[in-house]
């Protein structure tokens, strides 16, 4: 039997989940994906797999990753995913297949406590506050215990508190082997775990964190791999922009002046560093308050590009270059301080070719916010360092709900040069037609009109109360969110839920606990959400989620296709706008069972000629513009 057909049956009607797993169906579609990734896994190459919303593309490969016995990296969007794939997912493929698998969970260094940094910053309790040095104590009696030094074991502080950034490493300051500490690091301990698994789960930003440290010269934290399988792959092209680019920020460079501190008290090199850290602090202060007037912004580098932002970025090369020498005599003195002169010097040379804008692939920009600034270097275009990356692995597969729009992939692969791949699509095995019903609400003004948001306040309270509550309520921006959640709080009989009132998870948590809740939120609720059953039974869109064209580096990339003679909007716009409204789309319908109502407020999905595109990347529903075709819809319901 092939690996195929092997794949194929485990997941049929006769194969070991169907007869042992409650709840499984067998899906034609999960086996077809099933047998696409053992041919894959068998014979190389690159699957392009869009698998709708339930059918069961983790388990379709999962079966045959573990039936072939191939060293995969399984790499997802978020770490809630990971730890389902790795908690659930894999034991119970392999208990249903009875194969047993070394598999190991990988997170980030900055998931796992350095008892180095918890020894040295801990110590300083005159440089931190009181909360802190509670956080401090709390920490150090679980740093006492732990097997694994994960920081997610410390339910009593939040995985956001600034404590944590003080006692986890970073590749800046980790001392590596060097440290005294190295024999018990949490991270040499979880990386030695992965090189010795079959199947390590990992997430998008790890895999391209090690992606850098290898083109660096750094050791790698990632085993040699067979086959990598990127879960949630509609978020490559922008993580790895991310991460194939650079940033050098003030907060870096201050963080740098206050580990230098800490160093020169344990490696005492009696070198002065006053004389030049205040100069630094000096510089950073300069540059920030040039760019002060644009806080809580992104702005392209023309928007600063003066004599005076020009002055400020020369007098910072010519504090750090001066910082630079006193490190590289004091280097000798200890392990501490070499690892700030190595720190120094990599964030001169980012420097050096940030302001030298050399490079034609590079798009300059620089993001603000209330106390500091990054300057950020993205790639133009990734395609061509992506397929050289792919020459690391004999199998790739990119697989996600929201990859097409229709039939039509180009907007995904492209952007990742994967015109040489296989495409395959299979739909939702959900009953959309009969199970949900899209309303695009009549006499709606355009978007940029003084009364659309007055309109969408009116259609969000209509449709709310027809639903009972139970409704996702997605937004393209802050001010819109804001505008009707304070109308709806004045007027309306339901809980509400704003986005900012507590971290995502807790809002979720509230929101499935709470009968007949609304939620208000923008673009981190419009993937992600798995809410199945009555608590979510209504989704309202405001606007068509175009991308702002001021953002710098996509107005860089519109400008570059246009200077090629192509159409920006047709081309770039459209096509992110449509697979991002098909992601919010996908927040209604998660289960067989599900009925809800999807409305989208924006009325150029029916009078723009672009809207046709829009409609291709949603299920078929049945679309209506008659208020009480919604009251009937959730009559028939009840």
């Amino acid at each position: 039997m092939s690996a195929a057909d092997k794949a194929t049956f485990a997941l049929s009607a006769e194969g070991p989940f169907s007869d042992n797993l409650d709840d499984f169906t067998a899906r034609v579609a999960q086996q077809e994906m099933a047998a696409e990734v053992a041919h894959a896994l068998n014979d190389g190459g690159v699957l392009v797999a869009e698998s709708g919303t339930g059918t069961g593309k983790t388990f379709a490969y999962l079966v045959p990753i573990l039936q072939c016995k191939s060293r995969t990296i399984i790499s997802t969007g978020t770490k809630h995913l990971q730890d389902q794939i790795f908690h659930r997912d894999i034991p119970t493929v392999s208990h249903m297949l009875n194969l047993p698998v070394n598999a190991v969970m990988l997170k980030g260094r900055s998931n796992y406590l350095c008892r180095y940094r918890l020894k040295t910053n801990g110590s300083q309790s005159s440089l931190v506050g009181k909360k802190q040095n509670l956080s401090f104590s709390v920490i150090e009696r679980w740093a006492s215990k732990t097997e694994t030094g994960d920081i997610a074991e410390v339910s009593e502080i939040s995985d956001q508190a600034p404590v944590w950034r003080e006692v986890t490493s970073t590749v800046d300051n980790c001392l590596g082997g060097k440290c005294p500490d190295f024999k018990k690091c949490f991270v040499a301990k979880a990386r030695q775990k992965a090189m010795e698994a079959e199947v390590v789960v990992v997430n998008h930003h790890l895999f391209f964190s090690d992606l850098s440290l290898k083109d660096d010269g750094f050791g790698e934290l990632l085993p040699n791999y067979d086959a990598v399988i990127f879960d949630e792959a509609h978020s490559i092209s922008e993580i790895a922009s991310t991460f194939f680019g650079f940033s050098v920020s003030s907060f870096q460079l201050s963080e740098l002046c206050r580990d230098i501190v800490s160093a020169e008290k344990e490696d005492r090199s009696a070198s002065d560093f006053a004389s030049v850290i205040q100069p630094m602090e000096r510089a950073l202060d300069s540059l920030y308050q040039q760019v002060s007037g644009f806080a809580d912004q992104s702005i392209d580098i023309e928007q600063v590009q003066n004599a005076q932002f020009q002055r400020a970025l020369e007098n910072l090369q010519v504090t750090l270059d001066a910082l630079i020498d006193v490190l590289e005599s004091a280097a000798m003195a200890g392990e501490a301080l070499e690892k700030c002169y190595l720190r120094a010097t990599h964030v001169q040379h980012l420097l050096d070719q940030w302001i030298g804008g050399r490079d034609s692939n590079l798009i300059r920009w620089i993001n603000v916010t209330q106390r500091h600034a990054r300057l950020n270097g993205t790639p133009m275009e990734v395609s061509q360092r992506f397929n050289n990356v792919m020459t690391r692995a004999k199998t790739w597969v990119f697989t996600s709900a929201t990859l097409a729009i229709g039939a039509d992939f180009s907007a995904f692969s492209d952007r990742l040069g994967l015109s040489h791949a296989t495409f395959r699509n299979w739909d939702s095995p959900y009953d959309y037609p009969n199970n949900a019903l899209l309303y695009l609400p009549p006499d709606m003004p355009d978007p940029r009109e003084r009364g659309f948001s007055d309109r969408v306040f009116e259609v969000i309270e209509q449709v709310t109360n027809a639903s009972r509550g139970r409704a996702f309520c997605l937004f393209t921006s802050y001010a819109m969110m804001n505008a009707v959640y304070k109308r709806m709080k004045a007027s309306s009989q339901w809980k509400l839920f704003l986005q900012g009132e507590a971290p995502r998870s807790e809002l979720m948590d509230r929101f499935q606990r709470t009968k007949n809740a609304i939620l208000f939120g923008t673009s981190s609720f419009w993937e992600g959400v798995d809410i199945k059953g009555d608590a979510l039974s209504c989704v309202v869109i405001d606007k068509l989620p175009f991308a702002s064209p001021g953002d710098p580096v996509l107005k860089s990339r519109l400008q570059a296709c246009e200077e090629m003679g192509g159409n920006a909007f047709m081309e770039i716009q459209v096509p992110d706008a449509a697979i991002a409204l098909k992601q919010g789309a996908g927040r209604l319908i998660r289960s067989e069972t599900d009925r809800g109502l999807l409305v989208i407020c924006d009325p150029r999905l029916k009078t723009k000629r672009y809207g046709k595109r829009f409609f291709d990347s949603l299920p078929p529903m049945t679309v209506t513009q008659q208020p009480h075709h919604i009251d009937a819809f959730f009559q028939e319901a009840s």
